[in-house]
């Protein structure tokens, strides 16, 4: 217990709902910005806005630099296998969670990528005037083999009792939240018995106007080596099988075998932002693509707007996705992008007009689209301020933040729908 983390925090007046963020940690990573994202939006929007996280990250600062009170409470460590330690465990994080929310006086809770826990967190509902809200960041959220590293064999029992919680918790549950059109169908077809009216498709956003000034962007170039005539291709991913880098890296040896050939071929340097278990893997295929002097690895860094302004393309070769906020934001940033098509991205992007889609695992339909804008800048222009449009319109942080108030303050919340368009 932390009781420090419960200290009464003075708030600004505020009109709206008083609302706790729960996410699994503060890392780097798409659905811990949207947090940070969301809780700034919503404080503006005139809400009273906590988060609590399982694992301290570098994102904290950022929120509380916000003015937004941040609780950290211990993450899990035992595990189900061990059912006493487990259960000891649970009961002191709900102790925990069920101070903050009557200390706070909390009335929604809205959590994120925490699986068994949000049932957890459902139960805080007993006795308490408090709506609960699922999210949903992915269209592939069930359980895989690297969530069970020690204990695989229980993959497959694990999985059917998700599924027969999520089916079961979802009537008591007050929404299930999915952040992309292609969400809802996959938590339909994946959690069996979810009905299909407490789940609301609200796409992320991003703050437009950390995006909007590219005027360091000669500066931050300098600073990474590159010169006045080479073209930058950055990728915004963590390093997991998901994210696809082992394609951009065999897309970018065909494409250093082939620009011989190509007289208005640009040097390139790929940029990749972000870390994590792949990071010796890629190296090495790096390395062994002949390529060490063409890719950095940049690791986590707190100037990605910065890092976007200084590149000249973005491309996500993910095999899955939720709404890529990487995605999303590289749009903001006015860059052309190449990703591929799974969930998520044909919600954010449109073909041919703010970038190209190919189909994920394909090198060389990467190579041919990468090539394509590479050597053709007017085209790559039109494509990203096309592309910046499109996010001011459908996917800024003050309509995400918007719909989510809708959504928490109506009696009997209609069915939001995306205002997307195909």
């Amino acid at each position: 217990m932390h009781p420090e983390l419960f200290e009464d925090i003075a708030r600004p007046f505020a009109e709206g709902p008083r609302i706790l963020q729960i996410v699994d940690n503060l890392a780097v990573g798409g659905a811990q910005e949207v947090v940070r994202t969301l809780a700034e939006h919503l404080t503006a929007a005139g809400c009273a806005v906590w988060v609590c996280a399982l694992g301290d990250g570098p994102l904290r600062a950022g929120i509380e630099a916000a003015g937004i009170p941040v609780a950290l409470l211990p993450g899990r460590r035992s595990s189900v296998v061990h059912p006493r330690a487990f259960a000891a465990e649970m009961l002191q994080l709900r102790r925990s969670l069920a101070q903050l929310v009557d200390r706070h006086r909390i009335d929604v809770i809205q959590t994120h990528l925490l699986r068994s826990l949000d049932f957890l967190v459902l139960s805080l509902k007993s006795g308490r005037e408090l709506k609960v809200y699922w999210t949903f960041h992915n269209a592939n959220f069930d359980l895989r083999r690297d969530h069970l590293p020690r204990h695989g064999r229980l993959l497959g029992p694990k999985r059917q009792a998700h599924h027969l919680l999520y089916a079961l918790g979802a009537h008591r549950a007050d929404g299930l939240i999915a952040v992309a059109p292609e969400v809802k169908p996959a938590i339909l077809s994946t959690m069996r018995g979810v009905p299909a009216g407490k789940i609301v498709v609200i796409p992320n956003g991003v703050d437009t106007r950390r995006y909007r000034h590219r005027g360091e962007r000669e500066k931050t170039r300098a600073a990474l080596g590159l010169a006045v005539d080479e073209r930058a291709v950055a990728v915004v991913a963590t390093f997991k099988e998901q994210k696809g880098h082992r394609f951009l890296i065999e897309a970018a040896a065909t494409l250093a075998a082939t620009a011989t050939t190509l007289v208005d071929f640009p040097r390139t340097r790929y940029l990749l932002i972000g870390d994590g278990e792949l990071r010796a893997d890629l190296e090495q295929r790096i390395a062994a693509a002949g390529l060490a002097d063409r890719f950095q690895l940049l690791g986590l860094r707190p100037d990605v707007p910065d890092l976007l302004a200084a590149a000249d393309l973005f491309v996500l070769p993910s095999l899955w996705e939720g709404l890529p906020m990487a995605l999303v934001e590289a749009m903001a940033a006015g860059l052309p992008v190449v990703a591929t098509e799974v969930s998520g991205t044909r919600a954010v992007m449109v073909d041919g007009e703010t970038g190209l889609l190919v189909p994920p695992g394909d090198v060389p339909a990467l190579a041919r689209a990468i090539t394509a804008l590479l050597c053709d800048p007017a085209r790559a222009a039109a494509m990203g301020a096309a592309g910046r449009r499109r996010v001011e319109t459908y996917f800024s942080a003050r309509k995400q933040a918007a719909d989510h108030l809708t959504l928490f303050t109506s009696t009997n919340p209609p069915t939001l729908r995306a205002a997307v368009s195909p």
